[in-house]
């Protein structure tokens, strides 16, 4: 199999192989079809008159960024020493990566490396994390205005839903009046029956919910071959909606109580 090399990647010194060895993200070894032990040819031009054999000596399971995930980018990791020859570039890198002390101020580690030489920018891992996530901070309050839109749509809906079936009653309202049951036993139980249907309603949007998130999570991870989550049903989503839902339908129930009471029985049961 033949493979090209067509980014400079970040390298690292700690596979403990020889130089003609690399180690390939879970993720594009599943993708090319490698296993560890498997031998690849690696070059810097499409052409590959400089392509050199590689055995994939390490497959390993990063952790996984949404942009890398969506852009499907291969990654392989070199030695840097066969690196700068497979490159030819000698002394040179790209990017490196400081792991400071805990404890270490962050900032100031960057404001001392940026003050040291004009020839790199130095950034801390929050900076980077600040840079690289504003799309995604974007899209999550697209998402929230969006599901703030749908909880009122089906508030209003389940509103709607208990206002009808709650408004059936009024015959039934109608002769228990007449047989002289009180005011604020009918009132009761009227909202016991809003309050039903309401949580009724309520969990059974939430169990569609979890099905679409599920099969959401299940197409895409198969569509992108990663684990991560890309829709997620939260304790707070469930919280809210199953208070709302169940204040909505108290709030229903309320109103279409007192509307039966002030009608006349005798008007309620038809006569």
């Amino acid at each position: 199999m033949r493979f090209v090399l067509a980014v400079l990647l970040v390298t690292f010194g700690a596979l403990g192989a020889s130089p003609e060895e690399a180690a390939l993200p879970e993720r594009t070894a599943r993708r090319l079809g490698l296993r560890p032990g498997d031998r690849i040819e690696v070059g810097t031009d499409p052409a590959m008159r400089t392509g050199r054999p590689v055995r994939v000596a390490v497959v390993w399971s990063p952790s996984e960024h949404p942009a890398d995930v969506a852009r499907g980018e291969l990654r392989v990791v070199f030695r840097l020493p066969f690196l700068e020859s497979l490159t030819g570039r000698r002394d040179a890198v790209d990017r490196v990566v400081v792991r400071l002390r805990p404890g270490a101020d962050g900032a100031r580690v960057r404001d001392d490396l940026a003050a040291a030489t004009s020839s790199f920018d130095a950034y801390t891992a929050q900076d980077l994390v600040r840079f690289t996530s504003q799309t995604f901070v974007v899209v999550s309050r697209f998402h929230k205005a969006i599901a703030v839109v749908t909880l009122l749509a089906g508030g209003i809906f389940l509103v709607a839903v208990t206002g009808l079936r709650t408004s059936e009653m009024r015959r039934e309202v109608g002769a228990l009046r007449l047989v002289g049951i009180p005011h604020r036993t009918i009132a009761l139980a009227v909202l016991g029956i809003a309050s039903g249907i309401s949580v009724l309603g309520t969990l059974t949007g939430l169990l569609i919910g979890a099905g679409l998130v599920a099969a959401i999570n299940a197409y895409y991870r198969i569509l992108f071959q990663t684990e991560l989550q890309f829709a997620v049903l939260t304790l707070q989503t469930v919280l809210v909606t199953s208070v709302l839902g169940v204040v909505l339908g108290i709030v229903a129930g309320g109103a279409v109580a007192v509307r039966l009471l002030r009608e006349s029985p005798l008007d309620q049961v038809g006569r």
